[in-house]
């Protein structure tokens, strides 16, 4: 893979890869449990269940030793946050509030979705990924997890996270006392010297940057490229990427899950199917259980984790947060744990299954899912366009 920049990578970090499950939140709670000045927290859905309050409390007992503990939760998402936990938080002094309502009824307009999943501890610890805090993330004995990934980064980079969850947190109708004046003076290096960069999709803000890096990495990818998707339904520019790539002899592994929590999102993915394999893209379905990851990998020497979905929700919709990571050593070995997960626990999905399953009436219903969609989409696009022109 050519890189066309490498100036916005920051060497000198320290990375490890998280997948969902109890290594994922006993990281989490380590982390809290060792912070000493600071957390900031943000994310979109946060569960009243065993894995909610275990984070919860984590966070309580940050805040009861005298850590500040700022919690941003996104309104839409945040509607399964009890009011019990709400008093928790609160009663504990956690600094708390939930991030814009879904819809705007002064103008008529909706609200971005705060869909980053970030916890940064003290400016050296940031983990960054898909997965929102509830046991389906988690996983139960009865019940495998949903399938997703984070990174934890410890390096200069984490100066930049705190950059952004400032200033997502700082809004002009937050008092002095409760606004966050965190700064990184002295970043600390670390001998691994992992290339990183932490990139956001922010339309409010003309910020596009996952996006960017996306179609980048289409651009450039020369031999061989994976990309895992819970919500896939690229758009036209993406798609041509898509093709272009695989015409210049990229093999190209798109992995998806069986069955969704979005029925109609799956159905609107499912049109795109014959598009695909007609340019002989391989796809894959994950089984276990959902597959919630939005991650890729390129060349074994790129590779991108985080919340960002490729679809204009996650372009234009919401506040989205992945981490870049420029590293062969990393990118070969995450490489290869995907390559696992296909061999292990996906089927492949071929051109001659596909037509086989294709009768009039599931061809009927994914076209009217995929045109519902795109209708949903470019109505939710003006809308936050109006919005946007009044900011």
């Amino acid at each position: 893979m050519k890189v066309p920049s490498r100036r916005d990578y920051k060497n000198g970090h320290s990375v490890g890869l998280l997948r969902s499950g109890e290594s994922y939140f006993a990281a989490c709670e380590r982390a809290i449990d060792e912070a000493e000045l600071y957390i900031h927290f943000q994310t979109y859905i946060v569960d009243d269940d065993e894995t909610g309050r275990r984070i919860v409390n984590a966070l309580k007992r940050a805040a009861e030793r005298g850590v500040r503990v700022y919690f941003l939760l996104d309104a839409y998402g945040g509607g399964s946050f009890s009011k019990d936990l709400i008093n928790i938080v609160e009663s504990a002094g956690i600094l708390f509030r939930k991030f814009s309502p879904g819809f705007i009824t002064n103008g008529f307009q909706f609200g971005l979705r705060l869909h980053h999943k970030v916890l940064l501890v003290d400016g050296d610890i940031a983990i960054i990924g898909g997965m929102n805090v509830a046991n389906r993330y988690h996983g139960t004995p009865d019940l495998k997890e949903w399938l997703d990934f984070a990174l934890k980064i410890k390096g200069p980079e984490c100066a930049h996270v705190l950059l952004i969850l400032k200033r997502l947190w700082n809004k002009a109708f937050i008092s002095r006392k409760e606004r966050s004046r965190e700064t990184v003076h002295h970043p600390v290096r670390y001998n691994n010297n992992v290339k990183v960069k932490v990139l956001q999709n922010n339309w409010y803000r003309n910020k596009i940057e996952i996006l960017k890096s996306y179609r980048s990495a289409l651009k450039h990818a020369q031999d061989r490229m994976i990309i895992m998707a819970s919500y896939f339904l690229p758009g036209r520019n993406e798609r041509k990427l898509l093709r272009n790539a695989s015409r210049r002899g990229v093999d190209i592994k798109i992995v998806l899950s069986a069955e969704s929590d979005a029925p109609v999102f799956k159905r609107a993915t499912n049109f795109l199917y014959d598009f695909i394999l007609r340019n002989n893209i391989k796809i894959y379905e994950y089984l276990p259980s959902n597959l919630h990851a939005k991650v890729a990998t390129v060349d074994g020497k790129w590779s991108t984790i985080g919340s960002y979905n490729l679809n204009h929700l996650s372009d234009y919709g919401s506040v989205e947060m992945n981490a870049d990571i420029l590293d062969t050593l990393f990118a070969g070995q995450f490489e290869e744990l995907l390559k696992g997960i296909i061999e292990k626990d996906c089927r492949q999905v071929t051109f001659d299954e596909y037509i086989h399953r294709k009768t009039w009436f599931f061809q009927l219903s994914d076209w009217f899912s995929y045109q519902m969609i795109r209708i949903l989409m470019r109505i939710m696009f003006m809308l936050i366009i109006k919005r946007k022109k009044t900011l």
